[in-house]
């Protein structure tokens, strides 16, 4: 297993790498907003002007790539939310030991709220994967009305009944 610079072998780095081509300006936009956090700061040090920031950020990559940053990093991380959550259920129960002084609600609500927390992520992949799974990807739908000028129904009689009238 050869290591990189930074004690990670490429294998590890293929696995967390994330899985989208973008251009190398696009990329340099992303990580900028990213660091900044507002589009007027990357547009002061990029030197360069809002519409073109927008347009990068506008594209699916880059948004994909910033969204899956967010995700990956800090709290929002669903394993270190897990983690630290996991943790303070943990020093809960030592606590409860410790002290013999606790109420079974206390526990009961975070695993509650870990049981739900966890419910709601599958429910969500299971939605990511029925939106992957999805065969429309464009649809394109052709309305023809060449068989009366106004369409069928009440409209078009109206119309029909209101011009006959003007002419008369």
């Amino acid at each position: 297993m050869v290591k990189t610079i930074y004690g990670t072998s490429r294998k590890e780095m293929k696995k967390n790498e994330i899985a989208t081509k973008m251009s190398p300006e696009g990329l340099e936009i992303a990580n900028a907003y990213l660091e900044l956090g507002n589009i007027q700061a990357v547009c002061i040090r990029l030197n360069l002007d809002e519409n073109t920031i927008q347009e990068y950020l506008g594209k699916r990559e880059i948004k994909a790539y910033i969204d899956q940053v967010y995700l990956d990093t800090g709290y929002r991380n669903r394993f270190k939310l897990a983690g630290t959550l996991d943790d303070i259920i943990e020093r809960k129960l030592d606590e409860a030991e410790e002290s013999q002084i606790y109420t079974n609600k206390d526990i009961a609500d975070l695993l509650s709220m870990a049981h739900k927390m966890r419910m709601d992520e599958i429910k969500a992949m299971a939605e990511l994967e029925k939106a992957k799974a999805s065969n429309i990807k464009n649809q394109t739908n052709v309305q023809i009305n060449s068989e009366l000028p106004f369409g069928q129904g009440n409209y078009g009689k109206l119309m029909e009944k209101l011009l006959k009238e003007d002419k008369q």
